[in-house]
């Protein structure tokens, strides 16, 4: 949804609606904002980039250990 006010104003809104008014509005304006906070976390714990760094190894695999370290 697109709005005319940043993210801190809608949350000074929604802390004041929090002591008393429209119990509807108050609900859809921190649904925006929990929606944000959930886009948010959802984009820093994307670990699709981390796909070409982990290396995955079977038992049949030819793994060396290295520093005679080994897990499997």
């Amino acid at each position: 949804m697109e709005l005319p006010i940043n993210h801190k104003d809608l949350k000074t809104i929604v802390n004041a609606l929090a002591l008393g008014g429209d119990t509807r509005l108050y609900f859809l304006l921190k649904n925006v904002i929990d929606d944000a906070r959930l886009q948010e976390t959802t984009r820093e714990m994307d670990i699709h980039h981390l796909a070409d760094e982990v290396k995955v190894f079977s038992e049949s695999d030819e793994y060396q250990c290295l520093h005679n370290d080994c897990d499997i």
